[in-house]
């Protein structure tokens, strides 16, 4: 009987109320102590009141003072426990509600981090900022005011009946029998607004979405005068929200309504029934009045407890959310391996059949790659939109998260090293040389995971031709770039970038079309800052500007994700083949 009655409590999307608990666990005695004294403030209150009321009208049937006084003095005491009640457990369930939801949404972000780039960057910007805050926020309400008035209702459900039975057995089966039927009543109302509540999550996910993508693009939209489109795409995510609240507000009139005229025919009808009981001298009348408190408690919980569980459902959207990030961290992740140390015998970089797909895609981004890549070089990689450049970069650095990459540094295989350790080897630029809300110099020390010295700071600069700019800024260094680098123009933007992967004087430097926002002079300084590099450095390059690699000690030509063909570009360029080509197609756009 309890297994069935427990696969069913834990049957569908209810699974995951259930899983929220296990936040819990670490704070499980005090979380539970604060919860269950809070919740049972409801049904304290109803007895301490229902036996003051019957205590009173005892005393004054019997016309005795002493009675009164004995009714008011215990009241007392019932109120001071109700107090003592109440204080403990809303500080203690207020306290340890904070601090799991604390947990649950470090959890969050840390499995983020954690998370390989393909599950970090799956979705939209929007959905990420909904699940670590929207969703967390919502997901509380499992411990949260619902829970402990469903907790509050089920404890008035449980306890008004024992003390109705305590007084008289027929009324307590009466009103029991009553309870039963309006509790069947308020089954009918719970699924459809669980399932509105659940849609609303949802919708107001989609409409952060709607507003991140128009608050991100307000240049693009006022630029070509999409604003109109822009609004009205709103307003239709804003409309479904508008039209939810009235379908939940209609049926939880009706719900109320057909729940008040419940209750007061049930009052009526126990009342009735238990005048009549003393009327016939089977129930003394200051003992009706104990059960007629505690019942009107008890069908005021019974009309309740239908809405109060359809709260509970609501924030199941967000929890399953939330679950669908956390269930990624269970996902084996190198660096969560135990590795094999072994020390890299230099910094020679091999690729060895190295073959790569994205997550859900049949077609290999990659196919069977074979290089070896000298201390010291520097490396162009280069081919049409799509050949596969950008997709090689990433995987070489270790930010795509696979067990059977064929590369190795120094001896050292991809297999048998930590993502964390094969990401040490390397500093990255890429093409969109991003910038954090933070001053220039915080953005450059984090390059050295932000303990770079000032002097270091300066000499990267320096060489990535950032530092005279940087200097006649107001503020120098502690100029503050702004949310994505909003302050500064482009190519300062890549300049700082690139100074950023240089404090970190990591042994291989990765450029993604670093250059791609610079001016003429600026990319000609810096492609010179960069050949200077392979002296100290290994430099592997991606740029549109072929001539910017005349001097590279080895081009690779990329298409459909496969090496076409290797060598100098002396060698290249004499050769009938998919590097002369593309030479030729520039020198056509030039």
């Amino acid at each position: 009987m309890f297994k069935k009655l427990k696969q069913k409590l834990i049957a569908g999307d209810n699974i995951y109320f259930f899983r929220m608990f296990r936040f819990a666990k670490p704070h499980m005695i005090p979380f539970a102590i604060g919860q269950f004294f809070y919740s049972a403030q409801g049904f304290v209150f109803s007895f301490a009141m229902s036996v003051l009321t019957g205590n009173i009208m005892a005393a004054m049937v019997a016309g005795s003072r002493d009675m009164v006084m004995s009714a008011v003095m215990n009241f007392a005491i019932m109120l001071i426990v109700f107090m003592v009640l109440l204080g403990t457990g809303l500080a203690l369930y207020i306290y340890y509600r904070e601090r799991i939801m604390q947990d649950v949404k470090q959890l969050l972000f840390r499995t983020f981090m954690r998370s390989g780039i393909e599950e970090a960057t799956e979705g939209h910007s929007g959905e990420g900022v909904a699940s670590i805050n929207t969703d967390a926020n919502t997901a509380s309400s499992v411990f949260g005011q619902p829970l402990t008035n469903f907790l509050s209702n089920i404890i008035i459900v449980v306890g008004a009946p024992v003390v109705i039975f305590s007084v008289d057995w027929r009324l307590g089966i009466a009103s029991t029998g009553v309870g039963a039927l309006s509790f069947l009543f308020q089954l009918r109302f719970t699924k459809p607004l669980a399932e509105i509540g659940t849609e609303r999550l949802a919708v107001n996910a989609e409409t952060v979405k709607t507003a991140s993508n128009i608050i991100n693009g307000s240049v693009t939209i006022r630029a070509y005068n999409t604003q109109p489109k822009a609004l009205l795409t709103f307003d239709k995510d804003n409309g479904r929200m508008r039209l939810l609240d009235f379908k939940r507000a209609i049926i939880d009139t009706w719900r109320g309504t057909f729940s008040l005229v419940e209750i007061w025919l049930s009052l009526v009808v126990t009342f009735a029934f238990g005048g009549w009981l003393v009327a016939t001298g089977r129930l003394e009348f200051h003992l009706l009045m104990i059960v007629f408190g505690m019942f009107a408690s008890f069908v005021n919980a019974i009309g309740s407890i239908g809405g109060t569980y359809a709260e509970l459902q609501v924030p199941i959207a967000g929890v399953k959310r939330i679950f669908a990030v956390l269930d990624k961290g269970d996902v084996l992740v190198k660096d969560q391996k135990e590795m094999i140390k072994k020390k890299a015998e230099g910094y020679k970089l091999t690729l060895d059949d190295l073959t790569f797909a994205y997550q859900g895609q049949e077609k290999n981004a990659l196919n069977r790659l074979n290089l070896e890549i000298n201390e010291n070089e520097l490396v162009a990689f280069v081919g049409e939109s799509g050949s596969g450049k950008s997709t090689l970069l990433r995987t070489i650095i270790g930010l795509y998260d696979r067990d059977d990459l064929g590369m190795n540094i120094g001896g050292v295989n991809f297999n048998d090293s930590t993502s964390k350790d094969w990401r040490e080897n390397f500093a990255y630029v890429d093409q969109s040389c991003k910038l954090f809300d933070m001053t220039i110099r915080e953005n450059i020390a984090m390059g050295k995971g932000g303990q770079a010295e000032t002097e270091e700071i300066h000499l990267a600069s320096k060489r990535a031709v950032s530092h005279a700019f940087i200097t006649d800024l107001v503020d120098g260094y502690e100029t503050p770039c702004g949310e994505k680098g909003a302050s500064l123009s482009g190519g300062q933007k890549q300049r700082i970038a690139i100074a950023r992967a240089l404090v970190k004087k990591a042994p291989i430097l990765v450029f993604d079309e670093a250059t791609s926002a610079l001016d003429t002079e600026s990319e000609r300084s810096i492609m010179e800052t960069i050949k200077d590099l392979r002296f100290d450095h290994t430099v592997l390059i991606v740029t549109h500007n072929l001539h910017n690699i005349t001097t590279a000690d080895k081009i690779v030509v990329l298409k459909d994700g496969a090496i076409v063909e290797i060598g100098t570009h002396a060698e290249l360029s004499g050769k009938n083949g998919a590097y002369s080509e593309l030479l030729s197609k520039q020198e056509r756009l030039n």
